[in-house]
């Protein structure tokens, strides 16, 4: 398993440097679907249900109405923009795609917060808003990125108790630790993005996944953050999974996932963050304008 998992790893970092940029439609902010009953039970999740609307007619995310003083005087000391990444082995695909969208040259600095097999879940092995907190203090962000989920589909067992997936208990304990998360990553000024699961092959694997992202979409939009549901870009046109998925720019089918059904390879992160990629770059030039400063210049790569 340690082999295959490393071969798959080799295989998503490749595909960042060896696929060409493609034209990728943007996403709908719409959360995923209607979270399921509470209780202290475990929870079944729903079955997925098909995702049909067409990708390319979705609009990009919204950015912040306004511009938090910090991130301006920032911006107006340097002209750059900061986008922090924060999330599981998925977090990790989603940071190497921004970096890949958001080049330094252009003006801006994409940071790698993101750390595989973590969760809201797992914080006997590691407090996430705490881990936050510290990469915060060292390297404040005007925009921070959040993807985790997969690693939380699971039980927990805190406080001297047991509590079920998704039951009232589990979503009390990890929305309080969603809370402080939110809180930490704003602590900087900074507009939050969460950006959700694509869909998985296994059916049951995505009955859970979907159940979980509602969970997230639905706590997001009561904090005020832009939830990215990434499942209508994540299927076929059937609204089934597919390994394989249309390119944008020729229609012809492209490989976007790895082996494992779970993960995704470059080409196909870029696709889930092309819409908050856009978004940044739109923001970035309101912060730049109001800062009153231009744009970093091209020649500025080895800055």
């Amino acid at each position: 398993m340690l082999f295959v998992g490393l071969v798959a790893g080799f295989a998503v970092g490749v595909s960042f440097h060896t696929s060409p940029p493609v034209a990728v439609p943007t996403m709908t902010t719409t959360p995923a679907v209607t979270a399921p009953a509470t209780g202290d039970a475990p929870t079944t999740p729903p079955a997925a249900t098909p995702r049909s609307v067409p990708a390319a007619t979705m609009p990009a995310p919204s950015g912040p109405a306004t511009i938090d003083p910090r991130v301006l005087a920032r911006v107006k000391a340097d002209g750059r923009i900061r986008v922090g990444v924060f999330g599981d082995s998925i977090g990790n695909g989603m940071f190497e795609a921004l970096y890949y969208q958001l080049p330094r040259d252009q003006g801006y600095d994409v940071l790698r917060f993101s750390k595989e097999a973590t969760g809201f879940t797992r914080y006997h092995t590691l407090d996430l808003a705490q881990r936050a907190r510290e990469q915060l203090a060292a390297d404040p962000v005007d925009i921070a990125v959040i993807s985790f989920g997969a690693n939380d589909a699971q039980d927990m067992w805190e406080e001297g108790h047991l509590h079920p997936l998704l039951g009232d208990s589990w979503r009390r304990i990890v929305g309080e630790r969603l809370d402080r998360f939110v809180a930490t990553a704003r602590s900087t000024g900074a507009t939050v993005y969460w950006i959700g699961l694509p869909v998985m092959r296994d059916a049951q694997m995505d009955a859970t996944m979907q159940a979980m992202d509602a969970f997230y979409a639905d706590h997001m939009r009561r904090l005020g953050v832009t939830f990215v549901d990434t499942r209508p870009l994540s299927v076929d046109a059937q609204g089934r999974y597919n390994a394989y998925l249309p390119d944008a720019k020729t229609g012809r089918p492209a490989l976007m996932r790895t082996p494992d059904g779970i993960h995704l390879i470059g080409v196909g992160y870029r696709r889930l963050t092309a819409g908050v990629a856009d978004d940044i770059r739109a923001f970035a030039a309101k912060a730049r304008a109001a800062a009153g400063v231009p744009a970093p210049q091209a020649n500025e790569a080895a800055r």
